[in-house]
């Protein structure tokens, strides 16, 4: 089993090489120009909006931003860091991005309700994914320590759980890991792409090992991960508790990999949602009836992305908001 110790080592030099290739974040993009970010109201958290991360070419490319539920085309609001990859929930928020500080090349920034920044941890390797449990009790983080990709041969993650304030809870690989009861030992684990259920302590996540792909329960209080169905990644969990939406291996190409789908855990029974292309995300719940997801696109010479949103019946996806990615919804529904 790999330690921390020696993913942090590799993570570096995949770093160290991602930098000499020009690997193209947006954070690192121009941004000349008057930045037009403020101060989130705390009504945030208490009225429904989609928080995501603005893909705006200027001064604010890469900042948190945020718009009513409803209201996706109206004026985004603008406030904290720059960020690569942002998820919110249970009144705050948290924002992976370049590190702030010589020798951390990437970190994990927490927000509070007004998205102020509280404090920040490093992390090991490339952001990939970030979750709030929906209690704010927790929150999760998946970096690549090796490798970019899902797809790619090799690649290799991290996922720690925290406690709010930044106390590590633990890293999942460590977590030990049940498949028809019985206790698996593979040394090529990697566990990616946690969602949250309602009280924090239970969650759900992607586990591969043995060439194999699984969705699994996991439990904080035991800390045991348990296989309950396979080839099902970065999953997400829907408001109400009953339906989990991920994407699932279909090819073994990186262009026609993924399609998206949803388990209703009453039935067993899996649906595919009505987007037809391959599109690597975690999904994002906007009601317990569509869910959100990020589409790579190219504007103006420059890669960038769109939310869409795609409804459960397999009804066509339409476009939500317009450069932005990475988003997910806080506020109570009603």
């Amino acid at each position: 089993m790999k330690n921390r110790a020696n993913k942090i080592m590799i993570g570096l030099a995949v770093l160290l090489v991602a930098v000499a290739g020009g690997t193209v974040l947006s954070s690192v993009l121009s941004r000349g120009g008057t930045s037009a970010a403020g101060t989130a109201d705390p009504a945030l958290f208490e009225e429904r909006h989609i928080v995501f991360r603005s893909l705006r070419p200027g001064p604010d490319q890469g900042r948190i931003g945020f718009v009513r539920a409803g209201e996706e085309t109206g004026r985004r609001g603008l406030a904290g860091p720059r960020c690569l990859r942002v998820a919110a929930a249970g009144r705050q928020a948290v924002c992976l991005r370049t590190g702030q500080a010589p020798g951390r090349p990437y970190e994990v920034a927490a927000l509070d309700e007004g998205l102020a920044e509280t404090g920040d941890e490093p992390l090991s390797g490339v952001p990939s994914r970030a979750r709030v449990a929906p209690d704010g009790r927790h929150f999760a983080t998946t970096v690549f320590v090796s490798g970019h990709n899902y797809i790619s041969l090799g690649f290799s993650t991290e996922t720690i759980v925290y406690e709010r304030g930044g106390r590590v809870v633990g890293d999942l690989e460590d977590f030990t890991f049940l498949i028809n009861g019985k206790q698996d030992r593979s040394v090529d684990r990697n566990v990616w792409g946690v969602t949250f259920a309602a009280d924090s302590d239970r969650f759900f996540v992607t586990v591969a090992a043995s060439g194999r792909t699984y969705l699994a329960r996991g439990d904080l209080a035991t800390r045991t991960l348990t296989a309950i169905q396979d080839n099902a990644e970065c999953p997400s969990l829907s408001p109400d508790q009953t339906k989990i939406a991920y994407k699932k291996r279909v090819n073994d190409t990186s262009q026609d990999a993924w399609r998206f789908h949803w388990l209703d855990l009453k039935t067993g029974r899996e649906h595919a949602l009505g987007e037809s292309r391959s599109i690597d995300d975690q999904l994002a719940w906007l009601d317990d009836e569509h869910v959100m997801y990020a589409a790579p696109k190219t504007a103006g010479g420059r890669t960038t992305a769109d939310i869409w949103v795609a409804p459960l019946d397999g009804g066509p996806p339409r476009t939500l908001i317009t450069d932005a990615d990475s988003p997910t919804v806080v506020g109570a529904l009603t």
